[in-house]
């Protein structure tokens, strides 16, 4: 009953690599979740590198900002849904 109601949401959580109420995790699952949770984080090492890298051009700077803090937020909940 809980899967018809709230269809999308799990669907969400599962493509965003979180197993919420699945019987058994298949292998191919459990791949998908840790090369997509190492490009995620590899991303936002990158994103830390370039603004320290271009600390002193303001506006590249504010791009950068603009980036880490959304991510920084999906960082927090993924670490707290796992």
């Amino acid at each position: 009953m809980i899967d018809a109601w709230f269809r999308i949401p799990l669907l969400v959580l599962r493509l965003g690599g979180i197993p919420i109420n699945l019987q058994s995790v298949s292998i191919v699952h459990r791949i998908y979740n840790e090369v997509l949770t190492l490009c995620f984080y590899m991303n936002a090492v990158a994103i830390i590198m370039d603004f320290v890298h271009k600390i002193e051009d303001l506006q590249e700077s504010m791009k950068n900002i603009r980036l880490m803090m959304p991510g920084f937020v999906v960082v927090w909940l993924h670490l707290y849904l796992r």
